[in-house]
């Protein structure tokens, strides 16, 4: 007998807020984070630091796709969530200036009433990450 299991709704949002990031989809976005939401970007990233609410997140990731050029690829290897928290773990490749970066990413979330209230970025690049962004 095959068990079922069934997706968790925390990490439907964690999908949808994915979505609406690729999307810049604020309205989507505004439902989905707290007023006070806070985004923590650690690694060998351009948008590292601290930035508060939807607009800091947005202005955050902005930094990466134009550094890209768009040239961004996510794939999502596993999502898990429970009621207060979520974790994500996703490859990224990017490409800048003719180079190639592959990174995998590690995302923490932590809910406040089905609603993202911190999220963690933690980038887990080469050595040479720093210096694709240079």
């Amino acid at each position: 007998m095959e068990d079922i299991m069934s997706t968790h709704p925390n990490v439907v949002v964690i999908d949808r807020m994915t979505q609406a990031i690729v999307e810049n989809d604020r309205e989507t976005l505004a439902g989905i984070f707290t007023d006070d939401m806070v985004f923590h970007g650690r690694g060998p990233i351009p948008f590292a630091g601290d930035h508060q609410g939807v607009d800091g997140l947005l202005a955050a990731l902005r930094t990466l796709f134009e550094l890209t050029d768009g040239n961004v690829k996510l794939e999502q290897l596993f999502c898990l969530a429970d009621d207060e928290w979520g974790a994500e773990w996703e490859r990224a490749v990017l490409g800048r200036q003719g180079r190639t970066l592959e990174m995998n990413d590690a995302f923490v979330y932590r809910f406040e009433a089905g609603r993202i209230r911190e999220m963690w970025f933690i980038a887990a690049g080469p050595s040479e990450a720093a210096s694709f962004w240079a």
